[in-house]
């Protein structure tokens, strides 16, 4: 049989490099060079390690020890990261959804006894996989543990509707740093319109890419990517937080973002609204003050929006001692 392709990091699963050109398993084994079953390039007959008829499933059983694999388990860190619901947590197993069992199986080509963490609730659970019945993969529960990674507050940003793929790039790097919520909004200055069909359908792929980097990232909840709103639905929702940050261009250079976030606590709520490319306007800026926002600059140089966005939430999570920082106070 000839040997498959090597396995493809996909959104759930940490980049390793080996000498030898194939994946790295935990104890610096290079992974054995063949398909896994139910694999283009499996030609066993069906009841032949196959599992089952077409060879398209995992057999059961299996285990770190059974089957003469005897690997260890990596690390929770190192194991692919898949978000489910808690009804597919049991008392001792997990069900993965079929698009993840088909990403663990197909495309990562795991093996039975093979880890993989599974989190639901906050709550992280370390898995081998067992096996597949029909197209959803099932693990046994090894152990479970709270998440610790997700950020002491809670920040929403309201992204201002740039060009192009931008977006993406604030909820793929946000949802990176510990944005906990994404509301894009339709600006006087938006060069893209969206009408509600065309925005209904841009957050279908808003999330899929907020769950992918969530999973790349380890998080241990997905941050919601909300509806478009327009600015007054966005401003509208201001007393929800207790502090709500403004990023304009005209306060740069000014003291403020330093003295706002003194007083941000653990467990705060935080809103960061950002312009899209050409800014916002005055009048703009002005309709969230009234509602109870503060204007605020990130210094001397101008940040394009995809960047203005991520560098304010990095300095709330300094600041907090999330990133490495002491909190304030």
């Amino acid at each position: 049989m000839a040997p498959g392709p090597p396995a493809q990091p996909g959104p759930g699963e940490p980049h390793r490099r080996d000498p030898g050109g194939s994946a790295a398993w935990a104890g610096g084994r290079p992974a054995p060079r063949r398909a896994a079953p139910g694999l283009r390039g499996d030609r066993r007959a069906p009841g032949r390690g196959g599992g089952g008829p077409g060879g398209g499933g995992i057999s059961p059983g299996g285990g770190a020890g059974a089957g003469g694999l005897g690997r260890p388990l990596p690390p929770a860190a190192l194991s692919h990261w898949f978000f489910v619901d808690e009804e597919g947590i049991g008392a001792e197993e997990v069900w993965l959804s079929p698009e993840d069992s088909h990403h663990l199986v197909r495309v990562l080509r795991a093996r039975p006894g093979e880890a993989f963490t599974a989190v639901a609730g906050g709550v992280a659970y370390r898995c081998e996989l067992v096996e597949t019945r029909g197209p959803q993969a099932r693990g046994r529960i090894l152990s479970r543990e709270p998440v610790r990674s997700e950020p002491p507050v809670h920040i929403t940003v309201f992204q201002g509707l740039p060009k192009g793929e931008k977006l993406e790039q604030v909820l793929q790097h946000g949802t990176e740093i510990g944005v906990s919520a994404f509301v894009p909004v339709a600006c006087a200055r938006s060069v893209v319109k969206l009408d509600p069909e065309k925005a209904a359908a841009r957050r279908v792929r808003w999330q899929k890419v907020v769950r992918e980097a969530a999973q790349q990232a380890r998080r241990g909840a997905i941050p919601e990517a909300h509806p478009l709103h327009t600015w007054a639905e966005a401003v509208r929702r201001v007393p929800e937080f207790d502090l709500a940050l403004v990023l304009w261009e005209q306060e740069a250079g000014r003291p403020g973002l330093r003295q706002r976030l003194a007083g941000v606590r653990p467990g705060a709520r935080v809103a960061v609204f950002v312009g899209p490319e050409g800014g916002l306007t005055e009048a703009e800026v002005a309709a969230a003050v009234a509602a109870g926002a503060h204007p605020v600059g990130l210094g001397p140089r101008i940040l394009r929006t995809e960047t203005a966005a991520l560098a304010a939430v990095a300095a709330i999570l300094y600041a907090v001692g999330d990133l490495g920082g002491e909190p304030d106070g």
